[in-house]
């Protein structure tokens, strides 16, 4: 069965909540989506798995938690970006360049090798990356990303 369209409010519940995740760096929890929006936690609920269903956001398995509004990730992850005077962890390599990107903004980057085998620093300034050289490695092709995303 296919899930229902996302709707203008849909859309802007969207926005709010990638908005709020910068802001308090951290996702909103579905009642205070709820307050925002003036409408019943259910209803915000229900607006959660939508968005989910349409991948514009990853719940945590089993909850109604956000756990990923790509690039940002709800749960510490090996990829720590310093933006905008606020700390977020990003969900991989590639969206550790993707906050500064989608916040049009300089950032400071920490990451720590796989295996805990050290840490990487990088920068982006005026939209270049800055640091020292290395490799990214992406364990699955793109078109498998979405299988498990939470793993890739």
């Amino acid at each position: 069965m296919t899930a229902p369209s996302l709707d203008d409010r849909d859309w802007q519940m969207r926005s709010f909540i990638y908005e709020f995740f910068v802001e308090h760096e951290r996702p909103p929890q579905y009642d205070e989506l709820a307050r925002h929006f003036g409408i019943a936690a259910a209803e915000a609920r229900l607006a959660y798995r939508r968005l989910h269903d349409h991948h514009a956001l990853f719940l945590t398995p089993g909850a109604d938690r956000i756990l990923m509004a790509n690039p940002l990730s709800a749960a510490p992850t090996s990829y720590r970006v310093h933006v905008a005077g606020r700390s977020l962890w990003a969900n991989c390599a590639w969206d550790s360049l993707g906050i500064p990107a989608m916040l049009h903004t300089d950032a400071r980057i920490k990451a720590t090798y796989a295996y805990g085998e050290g840490q990487a620093s990088y920068a982006i300034t005026s939209g270049t990356l800055h640091g020292d050289s290395g490799v990214v490695h992406f364990p699955l092709p793109f078109l498998q990303w979405y299988d498990d995303l939470v793993h890739t």
